[in-house]
């Protein structure tokens, strides 16, 4: 539950390419009661030196996220474990966005954000947009209050 104690935390976990890397890192936020908000994790990334990485974000109080983080790097598939509060600018979000866009659409007031159309059907287009959360959350806020957003899939990676 959110709390005026909670913040929005991201944590970028490299974890060893093995079977039961997220269900550890899982249960260890279970166990604590702390619920996922999103998760997204991908393989082997040969080029970069790293079996692979699990991107999560919780909301949780700062002694929550302090025994979380001892928790997960105490995991042995765990090999190394970044934390970033939401606001980071270090952070960068990116969304699939499947509607019609106009430049207007995606424009924040100072932000600089990427829209790049992926894919043009008669039934409609879809884009990808990135940007920091802090700039990105107000147009996808905007858009999909303004009920022409068919679907939103989001996730978030610390530079």
């Amino acid at each position: 539950m959110k709390g005026s104690d909670k913040r929005h935390w991201i944590f970028r976990a490299h974890v060893m390419d093995r079977s039961g890397a997220l269900t550890s890192i899982a249960s260890a936020f279970s166990n604590e009661g702390i619920s996922i908000d999103t998760v997204v994790g991908h393989g082997l990334e040969e080029r970069a030196g790293l079996d692979g990485s699990v991107v999560l974000t919780c909301w949780c109080s700062e002694s929550e996220k302090d025994i979380i983080i001892r928790k997960i790097k105490r995991l042995t598939k765990v090999i190394e474990l970044e934390e970033y509060p939401y606001e980071s600018q270090s952070l960068r979000k990116s969304a699939i966005v499947t509607r019609r866009l106009a430049p207007a659409d995606v424009a924040g007031e100072i932000s600089f954000l990427t829209c790049e159309l992926v894919k043009e059907e008669p039934k409609g287009k879809t884009y990808f947009l990135a940007g920091s959360p802090s700039e990105l959350d107000p147009i996808l806020g905007r858009l999909e209050s303004s009920g022409v957003i068919t679907d939103i899939v989001y996730s978030l990676i610390g530079l």
